[in-house]
């Protein structure tokens, strides 16, 4: 019997049970031209993110408060101190906001090492805090629209400060509101001062090399001249003081005129003449001491005693 052989698949039909021809994808690149090629979308996403966020930094910038800060009036007590005295810086003016923790910073111009390197406190109306380096910072407290300030501090100059002139510097501060630019202040010049003219001390008491006898516990009347009148403010701190020494051998004198007063340093017009009141210790009998007169201008005055 005569076979007839079937004919093979033919080219391009499919197999049998083979899946049918896959569909053509699109070209995703056909619109795009040349050389360049579609970016993934989250990119476009986080371009339009970094947009947003610029802008509202840039509307917060915006709408930030300008601190202006309020102006200031700073004065001083006196334009001109000796070493050893003091002067008093005053502060005001009114708030044109609010503000916390406000404050004024004081400095020296000069930039010496600092306002707070040859001055202490003295007394401060408020909180006073040193800054080294710097100077001294003032607290005025949190202040609303419209408040009104009014700060001091009280400088004592350091003895032996060597003379200079300089403005006094001020600074509004706070506490997350920032800090005004630095402002020069008034003048301050600091002079030491010139020497006393002491021509020694008169009687009742005598000057060096004489030792002067008294009775223990009795008041001397220590009197001097400063060629006029001074005022009270020339003695140095401590002064006027005495110190045990050994007796010597010298010429005695005995102090013709002691006191019952108790009135400390005074003047008298009248004769141009100083008189310290020194209360002497009953416990001194037998024993010699030293009396030392300690002038403001750093000099000092000794007389010589022996005590019965």
């Amino acid at each position: 019997m005569l076979h007839t052989a079937s004919p093979g698949p033919q080219a391009g039909a499919p197999r049998a049970g083979a899946a049918g021809p896959v569909p053509a994808q699109p070209d995703s690149t056909a619109s795009l031209p040349s050389g360049t090629t579609r970016r993934p979308i989250t990119r476009l996403v986080t371009a339009v993110t970094t947009i947003l966020a610029v802008a509202a930094a840039l509307t917060l910038a915006a709408t930030a408060p300008a601190w202006a800060y309020p102006g200031m009036s700073v004065s001083l007590s006196q334009a001109t101190v000796s070493p050893g005295g003091n002067v008093t810086i005053t502060v005001s003016g009114t708030s044109d906001d609010t503000y916390t923790n406000a404050r004024v910073g004081l400095y020296e111009q000069a930039g010496g090492g600092g306002l707070q390197s040859f001055t202490s406190v003295a007394a401060c109306s408020t909180t006073c805090t040193e800054l080294a380096g710097l100077g001294y910072s003032v607290t005025i407290g949190n202040l609303a629209p419209g408040d009104a300030f009014n700060v001091s501090i009280t400088l004592q100059i350091d003895p032996g400060t060597p003379d200079q002139s300089f403005s006094v510097r001020n600074q509004f501060r706070t506490t997350g509101q920032g800090s005004d630019a630095t402002q020069d202040g008034p003048t301050l010049t600091i002079v030491g001062t010139p020497p006393y003219s002491f021509t020694g001390f008169f009687a009742p008491v005598d000057n060096p090399p004489v030792l002067n006898t008294v009775n223990a516990g009795r008041s001397i009347p220590i009197k001097f001249s400063l060629d006029g009148d001074q005022g009270l403010d020339i003695l140095a701190d401590n002064s006027p003081y005495s110190q045990a020494t050994t007796c010597g051998t010298g010429t005695q004198d005995p102090v013709e005129t002691t006191t019952n007063s108790n009135s400390g340093l005074t003047y008298d017009s009248g004769s141009g003449r100083y008189t310290y009141v020194w209360k002497t210790d009953k416990d001194w009998a037998g024993t010699c001491r030293t009396f030392h007169l300690k002038l403001a201008d750093g000099t000092d005055h000794t007389a010589l005693f022996q005590f019965n």
